[in-house]
């Protein structure tokens, strides 16, 4: 199902771990799958913004069905991460609307990089484009603004690109050590999640250097320890509203949370409505 023409992967943020991907794919949709606050927000933006959708760094798919219910179509997702794309493909064959939009070649999942959209065969261009969790992964500025400028070309007059991240109030104000963040469980095993971050304040925002270790009860009863560590940035505000604008879009609106609630220092998402810019001298705006 999934398509590997659509360019050089990344980033993937399974490459270069030391652990089986898949298995963290599995643990990053045990985390991930219990978030279930944004679907209705994806599914009122769908239902606004009709016609094509994309969904940037689709991750296993979560927000997929969302998008569907608020009659998107066609959806296309991409991820640099072949092992999230191999559970969307499962999460697909498992969800019937899903499977037969797929069936109608009404949804497409595609192996590739955000930071260099393909041109996709969407006629007019896609009137949604989500890009949730996306931009932590990134390095820096330079590598936002190739995702924007590329997601410019590829929205549509009228569309939206839908930004959305961890808001300031989440943003952690000193360094962390190791400490445990969460227990469940997997196929009837216990999972337990520790992890520690360095942060370092820059110009363009906050770089933090994060690191987990998972430990997984065996049927043996002996522990699997899974460690795995990223570099994630988060940009200032001020300097991601620069980037939106230097790739010729705009920032519309702005939300705090999924139900809506205003932008502020306390917020936990930090959600960006943005347009693409009119040209000087075009003329009256739509």
């Amino acid at each position: 199902m999934a398509d590997s023409e659509s360019g050089p992967p990344g980033p993937d943020i399974f490459a270069g771990q030391g652990v089986d991907a898949d298995i963290l794919a599995e643990l990053y949709d045990l985390e991930h799958d219990a978030v279930t606050t944004d679907a209705h927000f994806y599914r009122e933006m769908a239902s606004r913004l009709t016609g094509p959708a994309l969904d940037l760094g689709c991750g296993s798919g979560r927000l997929l069905r969302a998008l569907l219910d608020g009659g998107a179509r066609p959806i296309i997702g991409i991820d640099a991460s072949p092992s999230l794309l191999r559970r969307a493909e499962a999460r697909i064959a498992g969800d019937g609307a899903l499977a037969a939009a797929a069936a109608a070649g009404a949804l497409t999942l595609m192996l590739g990089d955000v930071r260099a959209i393909p041109r996709l065969p969407v006629k007019g261009g896609f009137g949604l484009v989500a890009c949730a969790g996306v931009l932590p992964h990134l390095d820096g500025p330079e590598e936002a603004l190739l995702m924007l400028d590329g997601v410019r070309r590829v929205l549509a007059a009228d569309g939206r690109l839908v930004i959305d991240d961890v808001g300031p109030g989440l943003m952690p104000v000193r360094d962390l050590p190791l400490s445990v963040d969460w227990r469940r469980q997997l196929h009837g095993r216990e999972v337990v999640r520790r992890s520690s971050l360095i942060r370092r304040e820059m110009p363009e925002g906050l770089r933090v250097a994060y690191a987990t270790i998972t430990d997984v009860a065996q049927p043996d009863g002996t522990i699997a320890r899974l460690p795995a560590s990223h570099r994630l940035w988060y940009p200032s505000s001020g300097a991601l509203e620069q980037l939106v604008a230097q790739a010729g879009m705009r920032v519309e609106l702005s939300y705090g949370s999924h139900d809506l609630e205003p932008l502020g220092p306390m917020s936990e998402r930090r959600i960006l409505v943005v347009e693409s810019a009119p040209v000087a001298g075009a003329g009256t705006a739509r």
